[in-house]
């Protein structure tokens, strides 16, 4: 004989383990495919989208970037590097003009996608953008007249108030100057191309920058000279400017550069802009 408290326990138990079997399947499915990220493109699709790549460059840095001011336009070895890049992405270029101070600022506003021309790989600057792999090592020497040349060899002899030293602002230079030359007399100069011929016409004893423009400034004023331009106070590279929260656009740059490196198209530009240079 079955009682009929039988047949609900049966019934009870039924539901029971359908409910057990329906809640697991539930916690066990393929969770739903999150709605993708907005906001979040990368400079490298913008740039293909708009076909320009901006590029901010300060245009006072011979020879990686000089703007002539009686036409606006632009020549140098990072200008030549700034076209082949337009050409590598299939895009025009538009140089935007900036200055060592607000190199960075620029930078994070948005007016340009990469900054070239000369710029040093530094552990501040990276603090707030990025760079891609090093093109060029460099390393800073001070630039005098070829009668002083006996006479501001070493750090020490430089870091006295007597010594008068011209300087940019807002890039190394003046981070090198005000770090190792705290007790020389700082000199100031917003124009940069203007420092060499401030150094020739005794304005300045000194003035300290990279040994390439420095060896650059020599063979345009022959009276100067480089101390030791194979043998700088500092070793430095060269890299290219980048905002730093966007991977798809660094990683770009960075095989670009990498290509650039291996297919002799950087050693044809230090040629064409430099020469035999140290």
């Amino acid at each position: 004989m079955i009682y009929p408290f039988c047949h609900r326990w049966a019934a009870s138990a039924t539901r029971a383990v359908a409910a057990l079997i329906f809640f697991a399947g539930w916690a066990w499915a393929e969770p739903a495919p999150a709605p993708p990220a907005t906001g979040s493109e990368s400079r490298l699709d913008a740039v293909l989208a708009r076909g320009v790549v901006r590029v901010g460059t300060t245009g006072d840095f011979k020879p990686f970037t000089y703007r002539d001011p009686s036409t606006g336009g632009y020549r140098g070895f990072d200008i030549d590097a700034a076209r082949a890049l337009a050409e590598a992405l299939g895009v025009e270029v538009e140089f935007v003009p900036t200055t060592w101070p607000n190199l960075i600022t620029d930078l994070v506003a948005g007016r340009y996608d990469v900054a070239m021309g000369g710029i040093t790989r530094t552990l501040e600057r990276r603090k707030v953008a990025a760079f891609t792999l090093p093109y060029f090592e460099v390393g800073k020497v001070p630039l005098m007249r070829r009668r002083d040349a006996e006479r501001f060899t070493t750090i020490s002899a430089l870091n006295r108030p007597e010594v008068k030293v011209g300087v940019n602002p807002g890039g190394t230079n003046e981070q090198f100057v005000r770090t190792f030359l705290p007790n020389a007399t700082i000199i100031v100069e917003p124009d940069n191309l203007a420092i060499p011929a401030m150094v020739a016409d005794g304005k300045v004893d000194v003035m300290i920058t990279d040994n390439i423009e420095a060896v650059m400034a020599m063979r345009v004023l022959p009276g100067l000279a480089a101390v030791s331009p194979e043998q700088p106070f500092t070793h430095d590279d060269f890299a290219y400017l980048v905002p730093r929260d966007d991977p798809a656009w660094l990683g770009w740059l960075d095989l670009w550069v990498d290509q650039m490196r291996r297919h002799g198209t950087f050693a044809k530009l230090r040629q064409r802009w430099i020469g035999e240079a140290p």
